[in-house]
């Protein structure tokens, strides 16, 4: 038999985006329930009636009345479409009752697994899950799958948040990592994992979906869910489904003198590859160098964009060298004592005897004193 879902995973409902003002976290909120909708959405369209949420379906164990409550009401929207939820590291089932709260409240087609053990969600369909019951759990909680039994000739999926691979020690931290071969030693026709925010394929039949509302920077994510088929052939076939609202786009540029107008048209092209500007959260990183005037452009462009953009987070911009030519310091006054200054501070920035910091303080101080030159020219 053919069986079809979704899955996704990291939701962190209630995730409070300090690092930005209150207009612009609001919204960022508001698409973590909205994207509800849009994979509910997605699983109609697909024919998918199930839907796999791999842990951290909220931020945190303690969510306001309001967090929680609206979720469910947005998944019961969908009478259609069943959701199986995972309590993951930011939300387990601990003390706090969180897990407790979801079932007193949840409609009829939101299901929570709170016990590692199989359940046959379908004829034919058995789900091995394994929630976290506590933050500091100190084990791998698949390794139970291994010898799980489950009606013969039944589909086996896996459900379970963690790494895969460890980021600390040798030690305890590696008690915790989920093995990549657990869909092997498990006999697992799937692995839905979550707690990695970005799409990755460990092998064929172990896989991150990523958020499907992506929260930070990160290279190449766009948030999606997955939709997956098993018992159709040997492999699974997955297929990703953008969901997200908000693009969050790591771009690099390298500057280079005289050719701003070219560097400008790179960025704008590659902007324009996502969502419109107002929904997208960019982490420009700039290196190489320009002229005085070249920056003077690039500065006004990027001001700009900072306007269209949901947020534009410029990095590297103290290491770009200002490249200079005699025009920009003859330029500078006609008595000569600015002048002067600022081929004093070229001198230094160039005096391979002086530390680094001191050459880097004569830098900046140059491309200060030469950009003020070129606006009050």
């Amino acid at each position: 038999m053919a069986f079809t879902f979704i899955h996704t995973a990291d939701w962190q409902l209630g995730k409070s985006f300090g690092q930005f003002p209150d207009a612009q976290a609001g919204p960022l909120r508001e698409a973590r329930i909205e994207v509800i909708s849009r994979i509910a959405k997605a699983a109609t369209e697909e024919g998918a009636t199930h839907i796999f949420v791999a842990g951290d379906v909220w931020d945190s164990a303690i969510p306001s009345n309001t967090t929680l409550r609206q979720p469910l009401t947005v998944m019961g929207e969908t009478p259609e479409v069943i959701w199986w939820l995972l309590p993951g590291n930011h939300d387990p089932d601990g003390a706090d009752g969180l897990w407790d709260r979801v079932e007193e409240i949840a409609p009829k087609n939101v299901r929570v697994f709170r016990e590692p053990k199989p359940v046959e969600i379908e004829a034919g369909v058995s789900l091995l899950p394994a929630p976290w019951q506590r933050i500091q759990h100190g084990q791998d909680l698949t390794a139970w799958m291994d010898l799980a039994k489950t009606p013969p000739g039944n589909l086996r999926i896996g459900l379970a948040h963690g790494a895969v691979k460890g980021f600390g020690t040798e030690g305890d931290t590696d008690r915790e990592v989920i093995p990549p071969t657990r869909a092997e030693t498990a006999r697992l026709d799937y692995l839905a994992l979550g707690d990695w925010h970005g799409r990755s394929a460990i092998n064929s039949k172990t896989h991150y979906s990523g958020t499907p509302e992506p929260d930070r920077h990160k290279m190449g994510a766009r948030g999606q869910v997955l939709l997956v088929t098993v018992g159709a052939g040997p492999e699974p076939l997955i297929r990703e489904i953008p969901t997200a609202k908000y693009d969050w786009p790591v771009l690099s540029l390298k500057l280079q003198p005289d050719e701003i107008g070219a560097s400008l048209e790179v960025l704008e092209n590659r902007l324009s590859e996502g969502q419109p500007l107002r929904r997208t959260h960019v982490r420009l990183d700039v290196s190489g160098g320009v002229t005085v005037a070249d920056w003077t452009v690039f500065e006004a462009r990027i001001n700009a964009l900072r306007g269209d953009c949901a947020s534009l987070q410029l990095r590297g911009e103290t290491d770009v060298n200002i490249v200079v030519v005699p025009e920009d310091i003859d330029a500078l006054d006609a008595q000569g004592s600015v002048r002067d200054a600022a081929q004093d501070l070229l001198n230094r920035r160039n005096d391979e005897d002086l530390s680094k910091l001191d050459r880097d303080i004569a830098s900046e101080a140059l491309q200060i004193l030469l950009r003020y030159g070129a606006e009050t020219a």
